[in-house]
């Protein structure tokens, strides 16, 4: 079997696997929309929810009064129409409610991701190898950055940086400098995460022998580990990067939340207070999407990058 054929291969499993979780994701949120307590009709009529008649005609519109199986069908045919349904509240398209919110929540995770690898990079590359001592302080200040909670540090930022001194803006989002905070706080727990295990990876490379034939040209400490060690802990580090992902999203709904910032984490705070079950659904759907595109992009880069993956996927 060819070199193209192994990855052709490779890749046509995670592109599978992708489909398959997110039918799973999909089907699941269809049937815990339906056993979420309360009925539709109590939202959408409010105090007339007890006319029989407006009741009956609020079921018919929403296509709830046919079979289970039927409403399924419709639903996953409309999932790939695009069509995500109305809002119960806004009597509106979900497309378009939701549509709007998603860039400014793709630009606060996307930066975000790029502040963390920045400073995993940073503190990976300056402490590798530095003693026992060093290393320690790091662990805990990384623990620290990894196990508080998202909303509490960003009230520790808007405390210091914006009521304090005055450099940021505690909420909105006027220009870059709205973002610093937010980005910084969603950025703070997966740069911990990443800096932990990139600093470890660089310590065992900087065991093998051929680091040694690379310091007897001269090569300095600092340019061994900033360019020499990369390359043998991009591949694991992207994976891990992935597997944060998850994280960084959810996390982008809680701090959009507590800077003020439009998104899908103010869409989905709404629709979860109002009940709007729809808009909810879409928000958890497309936050699950994402995940799913990001992290099989990343397998698939993985086994373009790493010929070793490709030989397993063989096997």
């Amino acid at each position: 079997m060819t070199s193209g054929s192994v990855l052709l291969r490779g890749v046509a499993r995670r592109l599978a696997g992708a489909v398959l979780l997110l039918w799973a994701a999909a089907t699941l949120t269809f049937v815990g929309l339906r056993l979420l307590p309360g009925s539709v009709e109590s939202v959408v009529l409010g105090v007339h929810v007890n006319d029989p008649g407006l009741a009956g005609q609020v079921r018919a519109s929403l296509g709830l009064d046919r079979p289970f199986a039927v409403q399924y069908g419709d639903y996953l045919l409309g999932l790939l129409r695009g069509d995500l349904g109305r809002s119960y509240v806004l009597n509106a398209d979900v497309s378009d409610v939701v549509g709007s919110q998603v860039g400014p929540t793709l630009a606060l995770a996307g930066s975000a991701v790029v502040l963390a690898g920045a400073i995993a990079w940073l503190i990976a590359v300056l402490s590798a190898g530095a003693g026992r001592t060093t290393e320690r302080i790091l662990h805990v200040i990384e623990l620290l950055a990894i196990c508080l909670p998202t909303f509490w540090v960003g009230a520790l930022l808007q405390l210091g940086f914006s009521f304090n001194l005055q450099w940021f803006p505690s909420v909105g989002a006027d220009g870059f400098s709205s973002l610093v905070l937010p980005m910084l706080t969603l950025a703070l727990p997966v740069a911990g995460l990443l800096s932990q295990y990139m600093r470890e990876e660089m310590a065992q490379a900087l065991r093998q022998p051929w680091v040694l034939t690379v310091k007897s040209r001269g090569v300095s400490g600092f340019r061994l580990r900033a360019t020499h060690l990369v390359p043998h802990v991009a591949v694991s580090s992207l994976t891990v990067a992935g597997n944060t992902l998850g994280l960084l999203i959810g996390g982008a709904v809680i701090v959009e939340s507590v800077f003020g910032r439009p998104g899908l984490g103010r869409v989905a705070l709404d629709a979860v207070t109002g009940s709007d079950a729809p808009v909810t659904v879409a928000v958890v759907l497309i936050i699950t999407a994402a995940y799913v595109l990001i992290t099989t992009a990343i397998d698939v880069a993985a086994l373009v990058i790493d010929p070793r993956l490709r030989q397993e996927a063989t096997s």
